[in-house]
Order: C-alpha cells, then structure tokens, then sequence
C-alpha cells in the first residue's frame, strides 16, 4: 500500500526538479541576452548576473544533498 507521505515525496521531488529546470533556463535566457536574474532574496529584490546565478544554483543544490 502506498502511503500518503510517500506520495507528497514523490511530489515534491517532481516540483523541485520542475523549478531547478526553470531555474536552469531563466539563466541560460539572461546569459543569451545579457541582462540580470531578478530574484527575490532576503525580502528584497536582488539582480544577479547569469554566472553569479548559477553559482547560487549550485550551492543550494548541494545544501540540500
């Protein structure tokens, strides 16, 4: 029998997958056209560049291993 929390995991993975996609193509967008990421961070909004994106990417990518 599969359980509810199971479900909701499996959930989950799919939708962080779906926004690490995302992610990846909003910075791969700024770096074709060379403008900022705009990302909401520390209650504030903060422009990145594509580079400065991806390596914040990165790093929240291997915080959550």
């Amino acid at each position: 029998m599969i359980r509810r929390h199971d479900n909701v995991r499996e959930l989950l993975s799919k939708a962080e997958a779906a926004f690490r996609q995302a992610s990846l193509k909003v910075i791969q967008r700024a770096r074709q056209t060379g403008t900022p990421v705009i990302v909401w961070k520390d209650g504030r909004i903060e422009r990145l560049s594509s580079e400065q994106a991806e390596l914040e990417l990165r790093q929240a990518d291997e915080a959550s291993r």
